[in-house]
């Protein structure tokens, strides 16, 4: 067993270039060997150790070292199982040096009932770097090659093996560091064997060990087998998706005839654009909330109004680019033009309502202190996520979208990753990567695969475009909604068909929030609509803070901490992912 331990500064390097070891096994069981590694050095080194330990139940003798540098010095050290073999190196450091040790081993022999046997590592697995070539030989006390048997481990590094007579002649490719390389010969028994001289067992050793090596003959073909179907399973895993993809994510071809980019569906709820265009699977982002909010006030449930001198406070006078404004709440929900009980609001409009009136006082409330408020509240994340549930129940996305594709791929990949975890451990357990290095390469395809399935089943929801598509209707849907975006977001188009009043801006504007693009279009609204005509606008307070901070941003500041689904999540990506088909111009 050979160990090697270079001291040399960090920036130093060295590699094994060449190593040969050639045994000869006397008639008595003595066990000489001759070995010889080659480094390559790059940098300056102070010395190379190698250590020679003792089998159990052995021992080493008649140690001899030298160099093929004769300005190398060489100490040679007893310890406790063997030899430490000191070279100190001359200054410079040579560029090339072999290190040559011969010695005898005791005790490496076993001789059973009926055969002997020989069993020793070519190539330690002590070595920190590879070892790009190994040539070997094997004397054994035979007459000829018919008396011996011989086995590898591992036979993936041999390149060639033969026997010449009484002679075992081994080549390899390159040995991976850590990695050892061992011979087990068999060959007649010792006459009157000296168990001084080698290791005595009187039980019969040749049907264990055609056992043992039969064994391990059949777990490398098993081997290789696993790391064919491994291979395979791979690239299931590989076709899995595009089939998914074929079966379930093309998009439907349907009649679509240009429609208006100023078209707004008058069944079409803020909240339910926004759920559909912006928000993860049906639930609404903090978009689709201020939406309603505004929708609300457009239809005459809530009014905005700019603060009196009295009502502001000093932060807002002493910042004049956050200015604040009112809103207004009657007592009831009495509908604004018959004066009745409204039975319009749907389930999600009437909270909304309920949430903004909750925290008024006597009917109004600064949207700064709404703000706080809502920042503060303890219920305002139940809020959310009940709210949302409501909005999503209303949407009914199933219509919109089919995600089964998606469905079967999220479970496809939670068992691809549990099987990649299995598997793994199985591999390892049974199939020792020293011993079988093709195990190694399983270990890689394993491992790809466990990592393919982590990403599906972790970013599930970034595939969802991919494996799902659109139905007919929400195909028709999007393609609606996303033009009216690309219209109040171009200045060219607004400017050449330009809304026929005030009211009708408003209305833009309310979708425009749900899109997320009001700040594009409140700095078109700026170069289009005279200011003496945005004053009639029922959101003049909120371009009011347009334009005296940086847009619409300020007026919508507390949507942050009240967020009722998750705007850049999975939503999105249905946004993204369809325009990438939709074809609209």
């Amino acid at each position: 067993m050979l160990t090697i331990c270079l001291v040399s500064p960090v920036s130093a390097k060295y590699s094994l270039e060449e190593a040969e070891t050639h045994i000869t096994v006397n008639p008595r069981g003595v066990v000489h060997v001759e070995e010889s590694v080659s480094y390559v050095f790059d940098g300056k080194y102070i010395d190379v150790h190698r250590e020679l330990k003792t089998l159990p139940g052995g021992s080493i003798e008649n140690v001899e070292a030298h160099f093929s540098d004769k300005e190398c010095e060489l100490l040679i050290e007893p310890i406790q199982d063997g030899y430490r073999l000191i070279g100190v190196l001359p200054d410079p450091t040579p560029e090339r040096l072999t290190f040559h040790i011969s010695y005898d081993c005791y005790g490496a022999v076993k001789v059973y009932r009926d055969v002997s046997e020989l069993n020793y590592k070519l190539w330690g697995g002590e070595w920190e770097k590879p070892l790009k070539k190994f040539k070997g030989s094997v004397m054994l006390p035979v007459k000829n090659e018919s008396e011996i048997r011989y086995w590898i481990h591992p036979v993936d590094y041999t390149r060639e093996v033969n026997v010449k007579n009484d002679v075992i002649l081994v080549r390899t490719d390159e040995i991976p560091s850590t990695q050892w390389y061992e011979i087990r010969a068999v060959f007649p028994r010792i006459a009157s064997p000296n168990p001084d001289l080698v290791q005595v067992d009187n039980a019969a050793g040749l049907e264990k060990i055609l056992a043992i090596e039969s064994e391990y003959q059949k777990k490398g073909l098993i081997l290789e087998d696993l790391y064919s179907a491994t291979i395979l399973f791979a690239l299931l895993v590989l076709a899995f998706p595009l089939f998914i993809y074929y079966l379930y994510g093309r998009e439907p071809e349907i009649d679509y005839k240009a429609i208006s980019k100023k078209e707004i569906s008058a069944d079409s709820k803020p909240a339910v654009v926004n759920a559909v265009m912006k928000g993860n699977m049906g639930i609404p982002t903090i978009d689709g909330f201020t939406a309603t909010i505004m929708d609300l006030t457009n239809r005459g449930y809530i009014s905005f109004r700019n603060l009196k001198p009295e009502e502001k406070d000093s932060s807002d006078i002493q910042e004049p680019g956050s200015r604040d404004f009112m809103v207004e709440l009657p007592d009831n929900e009495k509908d604004p033009q018959t004066g009745r009980v409204s039975t319009e609001l749907e389930d999600f409009e009437e909270d909304v309502l309920s949430l903004l009136k909750a925290h008024a006082s006597e009917g109004k409330i600064s949207w700064k202190k709404l703000e706080k408020e809502l920042q503060n509240g303890q219920d305002s994340y139940k809020f959310s996520i009940a709210w949302s549930k409501k909005v999503q129940a209303y949407t009914v996305f199933d219509k919109f979208f089919q995600s089964t594709g998606n469905v079967y791929m999220y479970w496809f990949a939670r068992l691809v990753l549990i099987a990649a975890i299995v598997y793994y451990i199985l591999i390892t357990g049974f199939f020792p990567s020293k011993a079988f290095p093709l195990t190694s390469k399983i270990y890689v395809l394993t491992a790809s695969i466990g990592i393919y399935g982590f990403i599906m089943t972790k970013y599930s929801n970034a595939f969802v475009t991919v494996f799902g598509r659109w139905t007919p209707e929400g195909s028709l849907y999007y393609k609606r909604w996303d033009n009216f975006k690309k219209y109040v977001t171009d200045l060219s188009a607004l400017k050449k068909h330009p809304p026929e009043s005030v009211e009708v801006w408003d209305s833009y504007l309310i979708y425009a929030v749900s899109l997320g693009v009001a700040k594009e279009m409140l700095q078109n609204i700026s170069q289009i609509v005279p200011p003496e005509q945005i004053k009639r606008s029922r959101f003049h307070p909120i371009s009011c803070n347009y334009y005296s901070k940086s847009g619409y941003e300020h007026g919508n500041t507390f949507s942050s901490s009240y967020q009722g689904g998750d705007g850049d999540g999975g939503a999105g990506n249905i946004r993204g992912g369809f325009e990438e088909n939709s074809g609209i111009e």
